[in-house]
């Protein structure tokens, strides 16, 4: 999957923290690589770091202002925002969770 992807996947290094969603976010799924990107901002990654997860392989993308912009999610079966989400702590309300759009993941190359 390339939206999101980045190089630099070392070692977590990520505090315990809760991510808000305020603005219904845009899951790009790819159903071959059971993989999904949750978009939540239309901006430049400059890092992507690993988040510890039971469930799956889970990468967040910041931007310059170490804002979480993405969060990548592999290895899931079900590709609900709402099972998407399990494994990250969140704020978010229905009302924003209701509002998601999806589609298929962009697999050209930037």
């Amino acid at each position: 999957m390339t939206a999101g992807s980045s190089p630099d996947t070392g070692k977590s290094d990520l505090k315990v923290f809760v991510l808000p969603i305020t603005h219904p976010p845009i899951v790009e799924i790819d159903t071959e690589a059971t993989a999904a990107y949750i978009r939540l901002r239309d901006t430049k990654v400059v890092a992507t770091k690993p988040y510890g997860s039971e469930k799956g392989l889970v990468m967040l993308d910041f931007d310059a202002n170490e804002n979480v912009v993405g969060i990548e999610v592999v290895g899931q079966q079900e590709f609900s925002i709402r099972e998407l989400i399990k494994q990250i702590p969140v704020k978010t309300s229905d009302a924003v969770l209701n509002a998601t759009r999806y589609v298929a993941a962009d697999l050209q190359p930037a």
